[in-house]
């Protein structure tokens, strides 16, 4: 029986097949995930990735939990899973085939016989909620209790029925999509006000208090008690004292709510991932959808699902339960997490990042594996996310996400989804990427150094959002910031936790760029300052930085960054120009060159520091036009702020250079970067110029050509919309 685990492999997390490292790559069929409706159906597609050198593959478990629950013995029927036969039929086409089984462990509706033995244990949301099916409370220990003997039935099964073999790991998927959200957070409805909710909070609250005088001065409340606690009320939960945040004095009860419920739904996760781990002698891998805080600043309006009302003006960040991502990552029985490709900007002349601090991800061990739901020339019309328009389009899209897998160390998988014939990549020049992709990524695994080579954090505060009102005006500019600004300056970047910062678990780097963080107590304030205060580091700040410590106050701004802001407390768009080309930062900046956003900010601030740098103006109420892009320099070390957040690339290349980062690319393509590869997916055709960290020959890859010998700078050609991968490592790939 051959053992799969997630381990080290010079420098980054791999998946290990009987102690051999693999690339890992699955495809996702659909056309047998409900064989039970339909039959078995013709699946030409699975055999042209597995001759492309694919022998991953995922499906969806075919058995629900609803599927196999026995309301009157409150167990789950071994015959219900009798569906999962269709393996051994995929294994006669692949007898290397090994699938990762996406694994619901949620009852649904209410038709469901547990729903409807069990509705004291249902999630309960506010009164203007509508449209909504029943699904259990994430705090329900019932629930919790059956799918984990769901999870334990199913792979008692696949043991018993020597399926095991045919088993690459389990994602474990809660919530709305399968992705540990309720409809909920994506409609800014409040809740879960259930009974087991209700009591999972106070429970947390003794944990994190001990006694009821500590909670009573937290809250400010004399009359407090764990047991009298209820869960906030809407009103409670998305109420703010100063426009967008949230004074931890009077706002104590929800944050606490707010930390609380991301501890649940990661304790959920962890628990869950355990039982299987143990129930499958942890031969197999288990991991979930989770930890999407770089990303999930959008709402059921983004996605144009659900009632045509749906919301618009709310971010799901707060009540989606993901930021206990720190917690998640520190578990043993957790190997890997996923999220979709970004949603920012998809199509050609975007970019493809994951959702979730992916340097923080791969720092913990875990391995990443991105789901690839691209929807390409091949889905039916208007498909939308970047739909790709021809073969062409979607070849180089394709090689980008490949390019962007290969150099950040991570997995994943495909899905065909577009169309039930044929499939969303059937065609002979879309298979050709994946098996050269294939060829480059298995090769790449014997490369001696495979940790990032970035110079540039940024860093993403996993609890931002709980100092803030559920707004979006402040997190849709600064998640654009990723696609439009960060992977177009032409230096590689590490996104990572700000929790890993102030725990040193991450690294040095030359250049911070902290995106939203609005919030540190005192301690973790005296931390960060002595951190980035020293060998030259230079720390870029956007908006607020550190205004929400023990109170709300610009002072905490100042002792966090070293530059002095004023505060107005109005709220306004807020947009910057260069209006110093005198300094070497700006003076290669096109005079064209702002930023900021038209989304209500408030309070605004501008600088009011006579020690500073003005780089930059802010114009905000009134027309006003106050110093809002500065810098400011200390013998050892250098602090920017910019009053409006979405920064350009051009500008955050010019000061990754003044911090001494190395720049592979002027071009404001997207672009990634690490000790062997680097890719360009451009906007604009013509020559391009890269520039290497040190002498190498250098090959691309797709179009297998040399470039350039033994060269630190080389140039190439390419047309608008496409990718190029290029290899310059110091050994034979």
């Amino acid at each position: 029986m051959a053992k799969l685990h997630i381990g080290d492999h010079h420098g980054a997390p791999t998946l290990f097949m009987d102690g051999q490292p693999l690339f890992t790559t699955i495809y996702l069929t659909v056309r047998n995930s409900k064989m039970h409706v339909n039959g078995w159906q013709g699946d030409p597609y699975f055999e042209q990735f597995r001759d492309a050198g694919f022998h991953f593959y995922s499906i969806e478990l075919p058995t629900s939990f609803d599927d196999a629950y026995d309301a009157t013995t409150g167990s789950f029927r071994s015959e219900a899973f009798d569906r999962l036969e269709v393996l051994r039929q995929y294994a006669q086409l692949d007898p290397q085939a090994r699938f990762l089984l996406r694994v619901g462990i949620e009852p649904r509706g209410e038709k469901s016989a547990w729903i409807q033995q069990h509705p004291d244990e249902c999630e309960v949301l506010e009164p203007r909620a509508k449209g909504i099916y029943p699904t259990p409370s994430y705090a329900s220990k019932v629930w919790l209790d059956d799918a984990a003997a769901f999870l334990h039935a199913l792979i008692t099964y696949i043991y018993d029925n020597q399926l095991d073999e045919h088993i690459l790991g389990y994602l474990i998927c809660g919530g709305d999509s399968a992705e540990w959200v309720k409809v909920g957070p994506m409609e800014d409805w409040a809740g879960d006000f259930s009974l087991p909710m209700q009591k999972a909070f106070q429970r947390w609250l003794q944990t994190k208090y001990g006694t009821q005088d500590a909670l009573r001065e937290a809250w400010l409340d004399p009359q407090a008690t764990f047991d009298a606690v209820t869960v906030p009320s809407p009103e409670e939960q998305s109420a703010a004292d100063l426009y967008l945040f949230k004074d931890p004095r009077k706002r104590r009860k929800a944050i606490d709510h707010f930390q609380f419920l991301a501890d649940l739904v990661a304790d959920d996760i962890i628990y869950l991932c355990g039982v299987a781990k143990v129930a499958c002698k942890r031969e197999h891998l288990a991991g979930a959808f989770y930890g999407y805080v770089q990303e999930i600043v959008w709402n059921n309006g983004f996605f144009g699902q659900r009632l045509a009302d749906a919301d618009v003006e709310h971010a799901a960040g707060a009540r989606s339960g993901h930021a206990g991502l720190a917690k998640v990552l520190a578990s043993p029985d957790v190997d890997f997490l996923s999220s979709p490709f970004s949603y920012g900007f998809r199509g050609v002349g975007g970019e493809g990042s994951f959702m979730s601090p992916q340097e923080s991800v791969r720092r913990a061990g875990k391995l990443w594996i991105s789901e690839e739901d691209m929807r390409t020339h091949l889905w039916s019309s208007n498909s939308y996310y970047g739909q790709t328009r021809n073969t062409g389009e979607t070849v180089q899209v394709l090689k980008r996400q490949l390019a962007h897998l290969i150099t950040h160390g991570a997995g994943a998988w495909w899905c065909d989804w577009g169309k039930s014939t044929g499939g969303a990549y059937a065609e002979s020049e879309v298979m050709d990427v994946f098996k050269r992709s294939l060829e480059i990524g298995h090769r790449a695994l014997a490369l001696p150094d495979r940790s990032s080579i970035a110079e540039v954090a940024v860093v993403i505060d996993a609890e931002s959002s709980f100092y803030r009102s559920t707004l979006n005006n402040f997190d849709l500019p600064s998640w654009r910031n990723h696609a439009w600004g960060n992977v177009r300056m032409g230096a590689p970047v590490d996104v990572i936790l700000l929790s890993d910062v102030l725990a040193d678990r991450a690294r040095d780097y030359k250049f911070y760029f902290f995106v939203n963080a609005v919030h540190f107590d005192p301690h973790e304030r005296a931390h960060i300052k002595e951190m980035l205060r020293r060998d030259g580091k230079l720390a870029l700040w956007v908006y607020a930085p550190g205004f929400v410590s023990e109170d709300i106050s610009e002072d905490h701004c100042h002792d966090l960054t070293g530059i002095r802001l004023k505060m107005t407390p109005r709220q306004w768009g807020s947009h910057v120009f260069i209006s110093n080309f005198q300094h070497p930062i700006t003076h290669n900046l096109p005079t064209t060159t702002t930023w900021g956003t038209e989304m209500r900010l408030g309070p605004l601030f501008t600088v009011d520091d006579a020690d500073i740098t003005t780089l930059g103006t802010v114009v905000i109420n009134q027309g006003r036009c106050e110093p809002g892009f500065v810098l400011k320099e200390e013998q050892n070390w250098s602090s920017v702020y910019s009053a409006a957040p979405n920064i350009p690339p051009g500008v955050l290349r010019e000061l990754a250079r003044y911090a001494g980062v190395h720049i592979f690319s002027e071009e404001d393509d997207v672009m990634y970067a690490d000790r062997a590869f680097v890719a360009l997916h451009t906007v604009r055709g013509g020559q391009k110029r890269i520039t290497l960290p040190h002498r190498a020959d250098v090959f691309e890859l797709y179009s297998d050509r040399k470039v350039g010998s033994q060269c630190e700078v080389f140039y190439d050609n390419m047309e608008a919309g496409t990718t190029h991968l290029y290899y310059y490592g110091q050994q034979p790939l």
